[in-house]
């Protein structure tokens, strides 16, 4: 069946008996020209049409894998943030506890120095001390209290 607009390419000759045959001939290839164009032309609309088809679904496959890649980064990302908020919290934990530390070593050093200072003043004074009734005999007497008793370091 011939498409709306398409010359069909059969064509019917007159018997060979009306005498008209020869004026018949151009016009007959006239019309079978036309049918040929006709015929390329349908099939190059075709063609076309097939490949714009084909050009729309390649088109829409790149729009799909790109909206699954921004999905994709877009979860990367997310979880990329998290972490980073993750580490700067414990990062302020750490800095937090490490100024804590600070303070405490400065309190302890300060400490270990009174009681060093202590010891000194009470070896001093036992070395001072002579309880002894023997006048002119020294007895040494062990320091009370000694900075090597504790372990600070």
């Amino acid at each position: 069946m011939a498409s709306p607009g398409v010359v069909s390419s059969t064509v019917t000759t007159s018997s060979p008996s009306t005498g008209s045959e020869g004026a018949c001939e151009p016009q007959l290839a006239a019309v079978a020209a036309a049918a040929v164009t006709a015929e390329r032309k349908r099939k190059r609309k075709e063609s076309n049409r097939l490949s714009a088809q084909r050009s729309r679904a390649r088109k829409q496959r790149q729009v799909d894998d790109l909206t699954a890649q921004v999905t994709a980064l877009r979860a990367r990302n997310g979880a990329v943030a998290a972490a980073a908020h993750d580490a700067a919290r414990r990062c302020a934990a750490v800095q937090a506890e490490n100024a804590l530390l600070r303070a405490r070593t400065l309190e302890l050093g300060e400490r270990l120095q009174s009681l060093t200072d202590l010891i000194q003043c009470m070896d001093a004074a036992a070395y001072n001390f002579n309880p002894s009734p023997f006048a002119g005999v020294v007895h040494q007497q062990p320091p009370l209290l000694d900075a090597n008793m504790y372990n600070y370091y």
